[in-house]
C-alpha cells in the first residue's frame, strides 16, 4: 500500500519561518513534524492515530481517543525539536536526540470490520517500515490483532496490559471484537507467548480463562502488583528478546482515569503502570505499542487523555534508554 493508507495531513503544526509568533494546522503528537509523504518519511518514532471503535460491545467512543490525545500531547511540548525532556521525579533526561514523526491517521472506512483490519495491518506496515519505534494510538482494542499482524517475520512476546483478559474465542457467533483479539493474536504464528499483565475483576464465561490457561499465557493480577510491588509482581516474566506492548487504558484504576468504555474496579495507579512499563522496557526489546481504549465522552476533566499522553514518553523513554 502507498500513501493513500493515511489521511493527508494539513500544513506544519509550528511554522518555522514563524515560530514563536504563528500556529497552524492540527495538532501533532507531541508537536512532532507532520509527515507530507507516506512514502519517504523516517524517524526513530512514528506515531499513527487508529480512530476505530466498530468492534466495541458496551460505550463505544474510543475513535476520539487518537485526537484526544494529540490535543493532550501538545501539553508536552518540547522545547525544540530532537532536544528531548527530564524526567523530573528521576533527574534524568530522556528522548534526547530521538527524532518523531506524527504520520497522520488510518483511514478507517465504515461498517466492513475486516476490511478495516486490512487496512489498518497495511498501515502498521509502513510504520514499521519507516521508523524504529511505531506507536498505534487507539481506538478500541480490536486494533491490537491487526497491528500486530504486522509484526510477522520473527517471533515475539506479546505483552499486555489490561482489566480484561479479551481473550474469548467466540461471543454469539462473533470472532473479531475488543473482547476476541488476544485469542486472534495467540493463533499468529509467530506470536510465541504471551503475557498479560493488570488483569482483575470476575469473569462470568470459563473457557477464556481455560483456554489461556492452556496455551501457556502468563497472567500476571492487578492485585499481585498493588500487594507484592512491581518488581516482584514481574519477576516471573519471561525472558527477553522481541516485543510487542499492548496498553489498555483501562488497566489503570477507573478513580484517577476515568475515560474508558469499559472500567472496572481496582487496578494500577499511574506510578505502578509507569513502573511496570519501564521494567518490561528494560527487559524486553520492545519493537512497538500501542494504547487503547481511551473514551473522551467519559473523560470529563481531561485527564485520562494526559495521563495516556505521559505513558507514551515513559515508556518511550525507557525504550530509547537501552
Amino acid at each position: 500500500m502507498t500513501a493513500p493508507v493515511f489521511r493527508a495531513p494539513s500544513t506544519a503544526a509550528a511554522p518555522s519561518n514563524a515560530h514563536g509568533v504563528l500556529r497552524h494546522g492540527f495538532a501533532s503528537f507531541f508537536r512532532a513534524p507532520v509527515v507530507e509523504d507516506a512514502a519517504t518519511w523516517h524517524a526513530d518514532i512514528g506515531f499513527v492515530g487508529v480512530p476505530f471503535d466498530g468492534a466495541t460491545n458496551d460505550r463505544p467512543g474510543a475513535r476520539f481517543g487518537p485526537a484526544a490525545i494529540r490535543d493532550a500531547s501538545t501539553r508536552y511540548e518540547p522545547q525544540r525539536e530532537w532536544t528531548g525532556w527530564i524526567d523530573a521525579e528521576r533527574g534524568s533526561r530522556i528522548l534526547e536526540g530521538v527524532s518523531m514523526a506524527d504520520v497522520g491517521d488510518v483511514d478507517i472506512r465504515t461498517v466492513d470490520l475486516l476490511e478495516n483490519f486490512a487496512i489498518i495491518t497495511d498501515a502498521a506496515r509502513i510504520a514499521r517500515r519507516n521508523c524504529r519505534v511505531p506507536v498505534f494510538v487507539g481506538g478500541d482494542h480490536a486494533i491490537t490483532f491487526p497491528i500486530v499482524r504486522a509484526f510477522d517475520g520473527a517471533p515475539i512476546t506479546v505483552v499486555q496490559f489490561d482489566a480484561h483478559q479479551d481473550y474469548t474465542d467466540e461471543k454469539h457467533g462473533v470472532r473479531y471484537s475488543h473482547d476476541n483479539h488476544m485469542r486472534r493474536v495467540s493463533e499468529l504464528s509467530h506470536v510465541r507467548q504471551i503475557v498479560q499483565v493488570g488483569l482483575r475483576g470476575v469473569l462470568e464465561r470459563f473457557e477464556p480463562w481455560e483456554a489461556a490457561q492452556r496455551d501457556g499465557v502468563v497472567i500476571v493480577p492487578s492485585e499481585r502488583i498493588v500487594r507484592e510491588g512491581v518488581p516482584a509482581a514481574l519477576a516471573a516474566l519471561p525472558a527477553g528478546g522481541p516485543a510487542y506492548v499492548t496498553i489498555d487504558i483501562d488497566v489503570l484504576d477507573p478513580g484517577g482515569a476515568p475515560g474508558t468504555g469499559y472500567p472496572e474496579p481496582g487496578g494500577l495507579t499511574y506510578y505502578q503502570l509507569k513502573d511496570a512499563l519501564l521494567a518490561v522496557a528494560a527487559r524486553y526489546e520492545v519493537a512497538g505499542f500501542d494504547i487503547a481504549e481511551v473514551d473522551p465522552i467519559y473523560d470529563a476533566a481531561g485527564v485520562t487523555a494526559r495521563i495516556a499522553a505521559k505513558l507514551i514518553l515513559d515508556f518511550l523513554g525507557g525504550i530509547f534508554a537501552k
